[in-house]
């Protein structure tokens, strides 16, 4: 029980804490303050009850796969939110204005959100599952406070790492986020393949010899990267295109702006 509450932790506490992070990050670098991160954080919560209520509904919907369905476009969603937000951020104007900082909170609030709502519904029906199980309380709550400790810790460590990286990689942030939506992106190719949407059938590879996908490492890996320790063809390609085009587009608003300003600098000067 103990083991299980912590890997539970690391598979659907810790995105929380690494998306917020990476989240309140980036808009502090913009001047945003943390207003958006409440609203988001108090929305969440309601949502997560609300999904925890209705998930036998949902699941018992569109032939029994309306669980993989939901979870599975909420995630694909999330992806394309990501690419905005990294095409806003790339483009740099000073004085920032009304409409891009409220482009910006929208897209991180969204964001929020559904990472929060999904990982948290998930996390609830854990705990009301064990929690009335005989002598399973005490290992219970232990594995919630040992879970919270490193989940805590992760993130506060991911926080100061990024702010020593920025002196030298000032994209440290973009990385994360994309490689993180990336990594969102390919809980939904699992989802599609387990309800065979998507073939599943050919294999690449099976590295679980080296990091179990299911163990502490290998969620860890998972949160970050989107570790697959069997992936097939169709998700490796998928996830190199993936990551392809966030930074080609991050590349392009980058240059885009700072081409812009260029031209109305020189215009003022003229």
């Amino acid at each position: 029980m103990l083991i299980n509450t912590v890997i539970l932790f690391l598979r659907d506490a810790l995105p929380i804490f690494v998306i917020s992070i990476i989240l309140i990050s980036m808009l502090q670098q913009q001047g945003i303050k943390l207003r958006w991160y409440y609203l988001a954080l108090l929305t969440s919560v309601m949502l997560s009850l609300v999904l925890l209520n209705t998930f036998d509904e949902i699941a018992h919907t569109l032939d029994d796969t309306g669980r993989e369905w939901l979870y599975a476009c909420l995630y694909i969603v999330c992806y394309f939110i990501s690419l905005l937000l990294l095409s806003q951020l790339s483009i740099v104007k000073r004085p920032v204005s009304v409409r891009k900082l409220t482009l910006i909170r929208l897209c991180a609030v969204a964001l929020t959100v559904i990472v929060m709502t999904l990982n948290g519904a998930n996390f609830l029906i854990y705990i009301t599952g064990f929690w009335h199980q005989n002598n399973a309380s005490n290992a219970l709550v232990a594995g919630v406070i040992l879970g919270v400790g490193i989940c805590a810790s992760i993130a506060v460590l991911l926080y100061f790492l990024m702010a020593f990286i920025e002196r030298y990689c000032r994209l440290i942030r973009e990385a994360l986020l994309i490689v993180f939506s990336v990594g969102l992106l390919m809980k939904a190719t699992k989802l599609l393949i387990q309800i065979d949407v998507l073939p599943g059938n050919r294999l690449l590879w099976d590295s679980n010899y080296l990091i179990m996908e299911n163990s502490e490492l290998g969620q860890l890996f998972t949160v970050f990267f989107g570790y697959d320790a069997t992936p097939t063809l169709l998700q490796l390609l998928l996830y190199i295109s993936a990551i392809v085009i966030a930074i080609a587009l991050t590349f392009f608003c980058s240059t885009l702006s700072k081409s812009t300003r260029t031209i109305v600098s020189h215009k003022e000067t003229v």
